[in-house]
């Protein structure tokens, strides 16, 4: 189980490849600010990843995480004392209290969570996975990575 920030699952969603996360990691944690942000707001502007998205939640390997008193607590802390947003705050606290690897592409956010001891990895690095355990051909990986690197 990996806990995921908004912006890897648009990315791999555009690119057409969010089943990698399930088939790498098997399930996949979001907080609740990341839900809103990847299927509310994907809604409102009629952005055609959304469909994949809500598939994985209705699938149940991608979960949207409650939060524990404990992860709110640390979630207000980084707010007050960082200029990260509120999705890639929750994914910091929940990672760090399940003690799960976050998947974050953000430098101040990959900074925060390293301060903190935490390991991560980005959307690029997934995509590595995928290659290394034998979900994608390296002619795949050659062509999802160029995809990428337009999104």
């Amino acid at each position: 189980m990996v806990v995921a920030d908004a912006s890897v699952l648009i990315a791999l969603a555009k690119i057409g490849r969010l089943d990698l996360l399930r088939q790498v990691f098997r399930m996949v944690l979001i907080g609740p600010t990341v839900r809103t942000e990847v299927v509310d707001k994907g809604k409102e502007i009629s952005a055609p990843e959304v469909g994949h998205i809500q598939r994985a939640v209705g699938d149940r390997w991608l979960r949207v995480a409650r939060l524990t008193a404990a992860e709110n607590g640390l979630v207000q802390r980084l707010m007050d004392t960082t200029t990260l947003d509120i999705g890639e705050v929750e994914a910091i606290s929940i990672a760090r209290s399940r003690r799960l690897l976050l998947i974050v592409d953000d430098k101040e956010a990959r900074s925060v969570a390293e301060v903190m001891g935490l390991e991560y990895i980005g959307t690029a690095a997934v995509l590595l996975q995928g290659f290394l355990s034998g979900k994608m051909t390296l002619d795949e990986s050659e062509r999802v990575l160029r995809s990428l690197a337009s999104v």
